[in-house]
């Protein structure tokens, strides 16, 4: 049988990919309290002893079924469409997770949620796998999941469920990365580069800052159930991929009923406008 043997909230910005002095110069002199975070994770997830991830990457956008990556293994080059300046040329090659695709899409077909196992190593990538993969990767498998851009919130708790289940009829040890941000609108490009600073005062607006806020506190004490309940308010502050990572990885813990409190692993950071952070989720505190 296999298992969720870890769970965590995971900002994935251009900003990790550049040279600390860069990142310090964008930040008054500060680095992102991101990059520091990343390593905790890294040892958090060596102590659960992980042996696949399960990238939910809110930059890849599906249109009529929720879609993963389902090949043996990756490998190319890639430069990023949207910021090419920050990642251009970038090599990756790395495992897939070929068995819990197919459970999946089994799983799931079981359960009445329409997917599809996408198995062609020619697939795009995108930038949230590959920089939590710099980062993050020690060998492990890796099973990429799109955010399907019409799904509603039960459609992403629906697929969540299929998702864990696939898990524990597999037998891997899984770490599900909720590959993404918080409130997430732009500045506009005539102001954005005077908001480069980490700085979580140069959040887009105070509502959406305060909303982020609201729900890092409800992680903090494991309440789920009015995370999922706030969705309709959190809405219009644009979170990040309909905010369908998270709502992806809490259906595979219990949906409403998940309890896990979490632990930020970063600062609380601006970025351009948007919301970004680290958490870690205690799955045996659920």
């Amino acid at each position: 049988m296999g298992e969720i043997a870890a769970a965590a909230f995971v900002a994935h910005i251009p900003t990790l990919t550049v040279p600390e002095d860069v990142r310090r110069q964008w930040g008054d002199g500060r680095d992102t309290t991101l990059v520091e975070g990343l390593g905790r994770l890294r040892e958090r997830l060596d102590a659960a002893d992980v042996d696949t991830f399960v990238i939910i990457d809110t930059h890849w956008f599906t249109t009529t079924e929720h879609v993963f990556a389902g090949a043996d293994h990756f490998r190319g080059v890639y430069t990023s469409e949207e910021m090419p300046r920050a990642i251009s040329d970038k090599p990756y090659d790395y495992p897939g997770a070929p068995e819990l695709a197919k459970t999946l899409h089994e799983t799931a077909k079981e359960q009445g949620v329409r997917t599809t196992n996408a198995v062609s190593p020619a697939l795009p990538q995108h930038y949230p796998t590959l920089i939590l993969l710099d980062y993050l990767h020690r060998g492990e498998k890796v099973l990429s999941v799109g955010i399907c851009q019409t799904a509603q919130p039960d459609d992403f708790l629906a697929f969540g469920r299929s998702l864990g289940e696939a898990i524990r009829r597999s037998g891997a040890r899984a770490a599900i990365l909720a590959a993404g941000g918080m409130s997430h609108r732009f500045y506009p490009l005539g102001e954005i580069l005077d908001h480069l600073s980490y700085d979580p005062f140069h959040i887009i607006t105070p509502e959406a800052r305060g909303m982020d806020e609201k729900i890092l506190g409800y992680w903090e004490r494991g309440d789920h159930a009015a995370v999922i309940d706030l969705y309709p308010q959190y809405r219009p502050h644009s979170p990040e991929g309909f905010f369908g990572h998270y709502l992806i990885m809490a259906g595979a813990l219990g949906g409403r009923e998940w309890t896990g409190p979490g632990t930020m692993l970063s600062a609380y950071e601006n970025s351009v406008g948007t919301g970004q952070v680290h958490v870690w989720f205690d799955l045996d505190a659920s």
